[in-house]
């Protein structure tokens, strides 16, 4: 895919998940995207490897949550190859950004795409969630798209939420019957569910879930 086109679909696609991107957070994504592809050439960072899918269903998605974050430091929960959490401080600058996992080619990543673009106040940490410490008090949001199912999410983040701390799980498609089990199980975890988005991601790239809990 050439630069303008390139360019173009994630100008438009960010958009429609109420994003606006200017044209040096662009840039940036398209120099992480160039790193992205070329590290992942060398060690599977990640499944998709089709670009238009990394520009949708990796940069985009992880905007989803923007619109609707409260206010507060974000600690990303399994980022991977950085998702969600660089995509949201590029299109966030002033976010307080931690990113957590347990790989360490995947920290390594994380660290070199972090001096590579140039990010400040954002770190990256190799670390199992089971071994963490309850993050500073600075971190009031933990966000995770890491996980199958959430049952194992809650369990092993609800110790790490101070009261009044926000959970944000992104999830593939669910039903209402789902979301009445997963509140009850959130309450078990000390959680309350209080907001649902449900939305389709751009270009037919499929549904997307995102649930945020208040802990108690």
């Amino acid at each position: 895919m050439d630069k303008d086109k390139l360019t173009n679909m994630l100008r438009q696609a960010s958009q429609e998940v109420d994003v606006g991107l200017n044209a040096s957070q662009i840039e940036l994504f398209c120099l992480y995207l160039r790193e992205l592809l070329e590290w992942n050439r060398k060690f599977n960072l990640t499944a998709v490897k089709n670009t238009e899918d990394m520009i949708i269903k990796h940069f985009v998605d992880s905007l989803t949550p923007l619109p609707y974050l409260p206010f507060g430091g974000l600690l990303d929960i399994g980022s991977g190859a950085g998702f969600p959490g660089i995509p949201l401080k590029i299109a966030a600058p002033r976010l307080q950004v931690k990113l957590v996992d347990a790989s360490r080619k995947k920290v390594s990543f994380l660290k070199h795409i972090i001096r590579t673009l140039g990010l400040t106040d954002v770190t990256a940490v190799q670390s199992r969630i089971e071994n963490m410490d309850r993050p500073e008090p600075s971190f009031q949001i933990l966000i995770s798209r890491a996980f199958r199912r959430l049952e194992d999410l809650l369990q092993v983040v609800s110790p790490l939420l101070r009261p009044g701390n926000t959970l944000v799980a992104m999830l593939g498609p669910t039903g209402e019957e789902e979301r009445t089990k997963l509140r009850g199980l959130a309450c078990t975890e000390g959680l309350e569910l209080n907001q649902t988005i449900v939305l389709d991601l751009p270009y037919g790239r499929g549904k997307r879930t995102l649930l945020f809990f208040n802990k108690n």
